[in-house]
């Protein structure tokens, strides 16, 4: 005897939100955090699971901050690795 999976049929705008849903799961695997975000808030607009989707956007929204703030302190400590090579003559 074989299992089969009962499937049941869905909205045009119920197929949306869970394709939707699953770009925005594969961008926040690969943290890719800005289409994972985009992906969840056209699923939030579907109308579909609004607290889940609120809930992963401000998961979201706390990566891109962290993302942001390690992009910053690296962009610094590179300006002053280049200020002291070139004040001190490192390269030359």
């Amino acid at each position: 005897m074989t299992h089969t999976e009962i499937q049941i049929p869905r909205s045009p705008e119920e197929e949306n939100f869970y394709d939707f849903l699953k770009n925005g799961d594969d961008f926040s695997k690969i943290e890719i955090f800005g289409l994972a975000k985009y992906w969840y808030q056209k699923a939030l607009e579907t109308g579909f699971e609004p607290e889940l989707m609120k809930k992963r956007i401000e998961e979201l929204n706390e990566k891109i901050r962290i993302e942001r703030k390690v992009i910053v302190i690296l962009a610094v400590i590179a300006a002053f690795i280049i200020l002291g090579a070139v004040l001190f003559n490192w390269f030359w």
